[in-house]
């Protein structure tokens, strides 16, 4: 796997003491491979620290830094190397380690990044194809004329590659929510992905809305307190193989605390001027809101959604992320006006989140050239956490542009009247509510899992208690409305919570 490594058991917890780092000697027949060191114990692991060799042939010593998470117990060491790359078994894929003691890390790099700093050293480690650097800027112009910025480039290599910047101690976010970056692509609908790394790895995905020119980006992490998350890893539009060209390269610079406003939510109707509506457009899709075309029957609103595929990919759509995930309630199908030039052309509808997605719900159109509320059935879906909408029109066929692969839609919202399944329909409690530092959960089995997210569906916690009871600690989380998700014999049910 592209996981592979070992885990050392330890005979008792590490004791940090005033040290929050662990130095370790090593020996790499190349320059820049990742070194991943993890410290594993009852309350999870630490998350991925990868610090990149910087000699060959030759003993160096390298630093993982642990700031903000010393006072957690640790008794295991997992060791990986090159996480990310199917080993071989040979000289590329071997590594000698030794003397792994505790050390005192010097002040790195912390929010905000700049990349102005001569003092500082940007420990970048690269997986995938993707090579990240630092680098005199190509554009002084506009929101940014700083010096030196970051460059991200794609090469071929994994759909997911990218890299990831070791920060000198956890981040902290304070009375923020959110963390705002910097970035030049040279096309509009290039993904940037922004993913904070720590034991339960969180990530957003926004889309560049400008070409050739520096733009201002915001990711949303709404319930973070930080303390445990000490890298950012970034990934230029996932699951697309990059090919090094300046497609496949981006520029970032200017990583700090923001505080974002709240997003779109369902029902969506595309006529505030307020809300941004984030579209992620793939394979041709191209998605956009314009002024309603045909303003008759059960549509006369001013504005609707348009989609036009392209030619491209037989799956060429857009998603649209929304502000937190979908509280459902009794709802079990989702409504949507549609408009199409024809009967019988298969419009889909998919809704995704942090565990996957509902798979393809695909309603044909029923009449041409006027506008009618189709229905999508998300029967057993409504129990997980959703945060995004994809649409698709005529999939598995490449489209041309044109008025036959053109659909317009609007008022997109819940429908139904079945229940949803609940906890306490599991048999499941949990108190108190509002919680504060933890959380009980009874059950009538053992439990399998459970997930705390966010309201913009972001998974902050995991735990497998596979005991009946659990105490599920809420330190690492701000006052504010969570999901809670607990899975149970193969049976999942959903709550929300307070945390105070």
């Amino acid at each position: 796997e592209v996981y592979g490594g070992s885990t050392l058991a330890l005979e008792g917890p590490i004791d940090f003491g005033s040290n929050n780092a662990i130095k370790m000697k090593v020996f790499a027949n190349r320059v820049g491979a990742g070194v991943l060191l993890k410290l594993e114990g009852p309350g999870g692991p630490t998350g991925d620290v990868i610090v990149p060799t910087t000699v060959a042939n030759e003993w160096e010593e390298l630093t993982f830094s642990f700031a903000g998470l010393t006072g957690n117990e640790y008794n295991a060491i997992t060791l990986i190397y090159d996480l990310g790359t199917v080993g071989d078994g040979s000289a590329n894929f071997t590594l000698l380690f030794d003397d792994i003691d505790f050390t005192t890390a010097s002040a790195g790099v912390t929010l905000p990044v700049d990349f102005e700093s001569t003092a500082l050293t940007y420990s970048w480690s690269d997986f995938g194809g993707g090579v990240a650097s630092v680098i005199d800027n190509p554009d002084q112009s506009g929101i940014n004329t700083s010096a030196k910025v970051g460059r991200m480039v794609k090469n071929a290599g994994e759909v997911y590659g990218g890299s990831t910047l070791a920060l000198g101690s956890a981040l902290d976010f304070g009375s923020n929510n959110a963390i705002k970056m910097k970035v030049w692509a040279n096309r509009v609908g290039g993904r940037v992905l922004f993913k904070l790394e720590g034991p339960a790895p969180v990530q957003m995905e926004v889309a560049t809305t400008v070409a050739s020119q520096w733009e201002e980006l915001t990711f949303n992490f709404t319930g973070l307190a930080g303390g445990t998350y000490t890298g950012i890893t970034l990934i230029y539009d996932l699951e697309v193989m990059g090919d090094g060209s300046p497609d496949f390269t981006f520029y970032f610079d200017d990583i700090e605390y923001t505080t974002a406003i709240g997003g779109v939510q369902l029902p969506v109707t595309f006529e505030s001027t307020a809300l941004d509506y984030v579209w992620s457009d793939f394979g041709g899709g191209v998605a956009a809101i314009i002024d309603n075309p045909d303003q008759s029957g059960i549509n006369t609103s001013a504005k609707v959604g348009q989609m036009v595929k392209m030619a491209g990919e037989v799956y060429g759509g857009s998603k649209l992320t929304l502000g937190g995930p979908i509280d459902f309630g009794s709802s079990t199908a989702i409504n949507m006006k549609v408009w199409a030039n024809r009967v019988g052309a298969n419009v889909l509808l998919k809704l995704e989140g942090p565990s996957g997605a509902t798979g393809d719900i695909i309603v044909p159109t029923t009449v041409a050239n006027e506008w009618e509320e189709l229905t999508f059935d998300v029967t057993g879906f409504t129990g997980n956490v959703y945060n995004a909408v994809t649409l698709i029109y005529e999939l598995g066929i490449v489209g041309d542009g044109g008025p036959d692969f053109t659909f317009y839609f609007d008022d997109i919202k819940l429908e139904g009247t079945s229940g949803t399944v609940g906890l306490k329909e599991l048999g499941i409690s949990y108190f108190p509510n509002p919680a504060t530092d933890f959380l009980t959960v009874n059950a009538p089995q053992n439990i399998d899992e459970i997930r705390v997210f966010n309201l913009l569906g972001q998974q902050l916690l995991f735990e497998r208690p596979e005991y009946h009871q659990s105490q599920l600690s809420l330190s690492a989380l701000k006052p504010g409305a969570y999901f809670v998700k607990v899975t149970m014999g193969g049976k999942e049910g959903t709550a929300r919570i307070i945390v105070q």
